[in-house]
């Protein structure tokens, strides 16, 4: 069975270069931990990397320490990018992935 994939249109903070990094997603059932994925940005294939852990929330539970360790940026900054991203966004559970290059 092939991986799953997870798209970057940026490399945010540079954290993609790390062997740990962040994704705040829409939740999905697809997101599980000991899952590999199969790691893009701008469409070219970077790495594969595992879920090791999760974190549910609202856009209103982001706080300055996440959005800054995900994006660069504070939480309004960043909840005002993923409302671009995702205009239902008030209404969704996020999921704050962290994953491990495998």
């Amino acid at each position: 069975m092939s991986n799953l994939s997870l798209h970057f249109a940026q490399n945010f903070n540079h954290k993609l270069d790390c062997e740990y990094f962040t994704s705040i997603r829409p939740q999905r059932d697809i997101y599980q931990i000991g899952k590999k994925m199969d790691i893009y940005c701008q469409n070219h294939f970077l790495k594969k990397a595992t879920i090791i852990s999760i974190k549910t929330l609202t856009l209103a539970e982001l706080d300055d320490w996440t959005a800054f360790l995900d994006a660069g940026m504070n939480r309004l900054k960043l909840t005002a990018l993923l409302k671009t991203f995702y205009p239902e966004a008030e209404s969704l559970l996020f999921n704050v992935l962290l994953l491990q290059t495998c």
